[in-house]
């Protein structure tokens, strides 16, 4: 899998995950799949960003909420649940996924083809 993430510099370069399938502008909340546009509103485009930032890796729900809602706001398991059932919703168009390890995070799969 050939991933491109850039990061600023002197340049400062647009931070971007692209694999060639998922394209991913984290500071201009843009997300494309197989070049179709993705629109996600806020909070779940967050979410789906801080997965991408370390690709079928599980991220800890804490680490997860502090992303998307900060450290001022305490940490609300099922709000989260509620956020990662949309996404999963939304995302299983595209052939993505969304995997839970229970009382640790989720992970983002991509482009899981099918079930083995």
């Amino acid at each position: 899998m050939a991933v491109s993430i850039s990061a600023g510099g002197a340049h400062a370069v647009e931070d971007v995950y692209d694999d060639g399938y998922l394209r991913l502008e984290h500071k201009s909340y843009y997300m494309a799949c197989g070049g179709e546009p993705v629109r996600l509103p806020r909070t779940e485009f967050l979410i789906v960003s801080r997965l991408t930032r370390t690709p079928e890796r599980i991220v800890s729900s804490a680490e997860l909420w502090r992303y998307a809602w900060g450290d001022d706001k305490p940490l609300n398991t099922e709000s989260l649940h509620v956020y990662i059932y949309r996404l999963r919703t939304k995302l299983a168009k595209y052939n993505l996924r969304i995997d839970t390890m229970v009382n640790v995070g989720y992970r983002l799969l991509l482009r899981a083809d099918s079930p083995t």
